[in-house]
């Protein structure tokens, strides 16, 4: 699966109004059940799984900016992303460093191969510095999303 099939334009924000770690990851699995993309009898649950993964490894790469939290859910059907981006940062590790990319993906228990793929493709593309700046400063969901799309197919 391609990134841009995985993110949907209506589950990307641009500079939201969190500043931690838990609201960013409630404000991103809000907005996948407001759009659709998961029911809202599994918010909760997405929550606590994310929050128990990120509790096990961080997913934050602090030298870049960029976080990814994931968790496999009962119930998602396929895999399913979100997005908030933000100059100032989404959130800030405890050491007070930045996370100006948040792209929170969750997919079905029986997707592994292609859950971590998708993870894979979702870092390798995070890499260049010009992406995350193009992301970083994005106006709105839709060049988000055409950023990604071009530069996901630039490294296919």
């Amino acid at each position: 699966m391609r990134i841009s099939e995985g993110i949907d334009r209506r589950a990307v924000v641009v500079r939201p109004p969190w500043s931690t770690f838990e609201e960013a990851i409630s404000g991103l699995v809000e907005r996948l059940a407001e759009i659709g993309k998961i029911q809202r009898a599994l918010i909760e649950q997405a929550k606590a799984r994310i929050c128990e993964r990120e509790a096990i490894a961080s997913t934050a790469m602090v030298d870049i900016g960029v976080s990814i939290p994931h968790a496999r859910v009962e119930g998602i059907k396929g895999i399913v992303a979100a997005t908030a981006v933000s100059p100032a940062g989404v959130y800030q590790v405890a050491d007070g460093a930045p996370i100006g990319i948040v792209t929170l993906v969750l997919s079905s228990p029986s997707l592994t191969g292609e859950h971590l793929n998708f993870l894979s493709s979702m870092s390798m593309l995070l890499q260049s510095e010009h992406t995350r700046a193009g992301l970083r400063n994005a106006a709105s969901p839709d060049e988000i999303w055409r950023l990604v799309h071009e530069n996901e197919s630039l490294r296919a």
